[in-house]
C-alpha cells in the first residue's frame, strides 16, 4: 500500500508513502478516500510530503476528495511544485485548501 491513514476524532490523515502519484497510486488513493468517507470521515488531511512527481491523474483523486469532503474540510499539505503546477493548470488551487506544513494543516483542521 502506498498510503497510510491515521484516524483522528474529527478527521483522517492520509499520508503518501511513495514519491510518485501516478495512475496506479492515484487509484489506491481514490479507494482509500472512499473507504474513509464510508467510515463517516467528511474531513481529511492529505499529506503529500514525499511526493516529487505527479501526473494529471491526481486531478481525479483531488476532485473525489473535494466531493467527499463537501460537508467537512479537505486540506492538502506539502505540495511541491510538480503537484502545484498540475492543480493550478486546471485552476483547482483557488478552490482547495493547500498549506505548506503539517502543522498548518492541523491548524486548518481545527478551524
Amino acid at each position: 500500500m502506498n498510503f497510510k491513514n491515521e484516524k483522528r476524532e474529527d478527521y483522517a490523515i492520509i499520508t503518501l508513502l511513495t514519491e510518485r502519484l501516478d495512475n496506479q497510486t492515484t487509484a489506491e488513493l481514490k479507494s482509500e478516500l472512499v473507504l474513509l468517507s464510508g467510515e463517516n470521515f467528511s474531513s481529511m488531511l492529505l499529506d503529500l510530503t514525499k511526493c516529487t512527481y505527479c501526473d494529471t491523474s491526481v486531478l481525479s483523486a483531488v476532485l473525489i476528495a473535494h466531493r467527499l469532503c463537501k460537508d467537512g474540510k479537505l486540506v492538502i499539505v506539502n505540495t511541491n511544485s510538480s503537484v502545484e503546477s498540475v492543480l493550478s493548470i486546471q485552476r483547482f488551487d483557488p478552490q482547495l485548501n493547500i498549506v505548506a506544513t503539517l502543522e498548518e494543516g492541523y491548524q486548518e483542521m481545527k478551524k
